[in-house]
């Protein structure tokens, strides 16, 4: 990967953790999959709310995990055997072959991200681990909805190439997060998918189409705005893609939903009439996420999430299981919540791995963290 790109990877990614297609966009279009899920699988409505809270975990984890980054796009008009056929072979050991392998992971893999995650779905539905098919669930959610932005599936990914820098954050996080409320869509019947592969390459192919819209559109609201960035540059910018972006939300919940759907009819359709009470809290959305950065110095932000009124206690033990401090302990409403640890104003902590446990109700849940001075 050169250079300009992991500048330009490491900007975009960064802002767009916490808003626009990076937030608000992902847990819309998670949380917006249940307006298609059929009678049959109604037992997971309660996952909406569960998906959306999820809808960023495969951002999140791109600061500890350095394979995570590739899987949210592809450069796919960088192939000139797309450019020259209108598509390349699905076979990942194929393409390696013919390009290499840095070409390749430069270029991104997300359609093997989606096909992968498609898989661990099902498994975990055979399994009737529930909690864990949510998880794969929201970030197959987040997978598909990165390949309904055609910036994510195009070389020309931030506008470089046409003196145009700067329009992927424009767009995906900045008019995103002005105008998301005004972002409504309904439901489909769903579809069987007999061919995974082939779906998430088509819409990746189909999406790509809409790169020269998104382009005119930051073209269009410049020349409105006097060359500006301001809210006449963006209320252009929305007038233009106002449509586009709001039918790539409905077909991302759509398709997301489908695979879901497929997921599950080829795991067995599996019910839920012997989930535990802990797991169906689990489905409901109870939550803790793994902290990020991991690992750190000196701070860190926990993510977790209640589902009823409930006394909250999240605790940070060293590998002694002594405790090093209580950063949470007080009744909270159901809702999402984070809360920072700072190692550097508890005195004398040295470095290595340590554990932070939530309680909340019933539910129970202990991750590790590791501290690197």
């Amino acid at each position: 990967m050169n250079l300009k790109r992991k500048i330009s990877l490491v900007i975009i990614f960064t802002s767009i953790i916490w808003i626009g297609w990076g937030s608000v966009g992902h847990k819309m279009i998670n949380k917006n999959f249940s307006l298609s899920i059929p009678q049959s699988m109604s037992f997971l409505s309660s996952w909406a709310d569960s998906l959306s809270i999820h809808g960023s975990d495969a951002d999140n984890r791109k600061g500890a995990d350095p394979t995570e980054a590739p899987k949210h796009y592809i450069d796919i008009d960088a192939y000139a055997e797309f450019i020259s056929n209108g598509k390349i072979t699905q076979d990942l050991d194929s393409l390696i072959a013919i390009h290499g392998n840095t070409t390749v992971y430069d270029n991104g893999i997300l359609p093997w991200a989606i096909i992968n995650t498609e898989d661990s779905l099902k498994n975990a539905f055979a399994r009737k681990d529930w909690h864990k098919a949510m998880l794969f669930a929201a970030d197959l959610g987040h997978y598909i909805g990165d390949g309904h932005m055609p910036l994510h599936v195009t070389k020309n990914y931030d506008g470089d190439l046409t003196n145009q820098s700067g329009i992927h954050s424009r767009y995906e996080t900045t008019m995103i997060g002005k105008y998301s409320t005004q972002i409504t869509y309904t439901g489909d019947s769903v579809k069987y998918i007999s061919n995974i592969a082939d779906s998430a390459f088509s819409f990746i192919y189909f999406n790509n189409k809409y790169v020269d819209s998104v382009l005119a559109a930051d073209i269009y609201a410049k020349g409105q705005s006097g060359g500006s960035y301001n809210t006449a540059y963006y209320t252009a910018l929305w007038q233009k893609l106002s449509g586009t972006t709001t039918y790539m939300f409905k077909l991302a919940s759509y398709r997301l939903a489908c695979f879901i759907y497929t997921a599950w009819v080829d795991a067995g359709r599996p019910t839920v009439t012997d989930v535990c009470d802990n797991d169906a809290q689990l489905i409901k959305g109870m939550y803790l996420v793994q902290n990020y950065p991991n690992p750190f110095n000196p701070s860190t932000v926990i993510k977790y999430g209640v589902t009823s009124s409930s006394n909250v206690t999240l605790q940070v033990y060293d590998l002694q299981g002594r405790l090093v401090t209580t950063l949470v302990n007080e009744v909270k409403q159901p809702g999402e919540y984070s809360v920072q640890f700072n190692a550097g104003s508890k005195g004398n902590i040295s470095s290595g791995v340590y554990f932070y446990k939530l309680k909340a109700g019933n539910y129970s849940q202990t991750k590790k963290m590791l501290l690197v001075k």
